[in-house]
């Protein structure tokens, strides 16, 4: 039987959640400068692409699965080049009285580990392509390395909803303890699936190890560097 029956469903999952979370960005789709849909649409395909390879793989020839592979690289390219545009255009312009402002320069490096990370991951799933197991956890492994600005911003729908704040200085907590709550609860995620596949196969796969790592690292990126001048220096 081949490996991961279901995982298409399951990543659905988070799709739908990130897309809610930038619902901002689709609401306002026609007034989003260029940079924004080149990042926004290049990413929501590639994600699309990521949900329908485990299906075709399962359900139709390989042929297809890897055709389809080439075109998610394609676009995996567009995600990196964009989102590196991203933190060069936002970085500069952010407004002082953004919730990221304290942590700006911390958030994109952040972002520039996870940009790193994803793009690594992209390519050790190409390296190990024959290697089911190994490239399905290393191409499972992309969507942590992207997750938390979906999820954090998907956090503040609910959180909007009950504490209904006129500013976000309302909130009775910061952004970055929603960050941190989104973290930890990304690192039991990956932790579960570590235990599982060491049950399973005992075996702990280093597309998993490496993410966790990092994933507990941004916490005190965020919480501990905040806007550190070696930061500063680093990215002006």
């Amino acid at each position: 039987m081949k490996p991961f029956p279901k995982l298409h469903l399951w990543l659905i999952l988070p799709f739908v959640i990130t897309l809610l979370g930038f619902s901002g960005y689709w609401t306002g789709f026609k007034s989003a400068p260029f940079h924004w849909h080149l990042h926004g649409l290049s990413a929501t395909l590639w994600y699309v692409c990521l949900i329908i390879q485990p299906w075709l793989y399962h359900n139709r020839p390989i042929q297809i699965h890897r055709k389809v592979g080439m075109l998610s690289l394609l676009l995996a390219g567009f995600v990196i080049a964009s989102a590196l545009n991203m933190i060069v255009i936002s970085l500069p312009n952010m407004s002082e009285f953004s919730p990221l402002f304290p942590v700006r320069y911390s958030l994109a490096f952040v972002d520039l580990i996870s940009i790193s990370g994803f793009t690594l991951s992209v390519a050790l799933a190409i390296v190990y392509a024959r290697n089911t197991q190994v490239h399905a956890r290393w191409m499972i492994s992309t969507v942590f390395w992207v997750l938390a600005p979906g999820t954090v911003r998907f956090s503040f729908i609910p959180l909007g909803a009950i504490f209904q704040p006129k500013e976000f200085s309302d909130f009775p907590f910061a952004w970055t303890d929603v960050f941190i709550w989104n973290e930890v609860l990304i690192i039991l995620i990956i932790l579960f699936l570590i235990i599982k596949d060491y049950m399973k196969h005992q075996k702990i796969y280093f597309s998993y190890a490496l993410i966790l790592i990092a994933n507990v690292l941004f916490i005190p990126i965020i919480n501990g560097l905040k806007d550190a001048a070696w930061l500063r220096s680093f990215f002006d």
